[in-house]
């Protein structure tokens, strides 16, 4: 006859609780597989976030910036600002609220890198003679695949306004300002073309 005692009964119980540890091991490494995924889709979701920020803000100094340009400069001439299709130079109104007591010349332009991208680089320096006429550079944006500028105004005296890639009239400025900024295929950085009013500060 076969043998029904204890032991047997034992064995048999040990099968089932290893069979239940392997059945909540299995379901506990999936639950922290799923919960690694939601970890990175949330990561990469603030990184995406965080640089769609960085680009509004970057949109909103800009057109602070442009929007400061003075109908007539301290010296009673006008206002100067040149520009071409991926650079521009414009002088900028002394601002008390702003803290910046004295006219700037501004520059944007691109900066080629190593890899083949570009920086956006935002120089300024004060355009009154004093102690202090170091130039300052700031990166706006980093590893760009292209700036492209252009502006809206008439290119000569009773020519209707009309879009063009550089501004060389040195007697008035442009009505608007188009900057637009490309992003390469992989970056998730996007950029509407911004248009700006000069010396319309929002």
């Amino acid at each position: 006859m076969p043998d029904h005692g204890p032991e047997t009964g034992r064995g048999g119980f040990a099968l089932v609780e290893m069979l239940v540890a392997l059945a909540l091991a299995a379901l506990v490494a999936l639950l922290l597989v799923e919960a690694v995924r939601v970890a990175g889709r949330t990561a990469t979701a603030v990184a995406a976030a965080g640089k769609a920020d960085h680009v509004q803000s970057v949109r909103d100094h800009l057109r602070r910036t442009l929007g400061s340009l003075a109908s007539r400069r301290l010296d009673g001439s006008r206002p100067v600002l040149r520009g071409g299709p991926d650079s521009l130079w414009a002088a900028l109104a002394p601002d008390r609220a702003l803290e910046r007591p004295v006219e700037l010349a501004i520059s944007l332009t691109g900066a080629p890198r190593p890899d083949g991208l570009t920086d956006i680089v935002e120089s300024r320096v004060p355009l009154e003679t004093g102690p202090d006429r170091t130039a300052r550079s700031e990166i706006l944006l980093e590893g760009v695949s292209g700036l492209a500028i252009r502006y809206l105004g008439s290119p000569a005296e009773r020519m209707p306004a009309t879009w063009l890639t550089a501004w060389t009239r040195p007697d008035r400025r442009p009505d608007l300002v188009e900057i637009h900024i490309a992003f390469g295929p992989a970056d998730r950085r996007r950029w509407v073309p911004l248009v700006i009013t000069l010396g319309d500060r929002p």
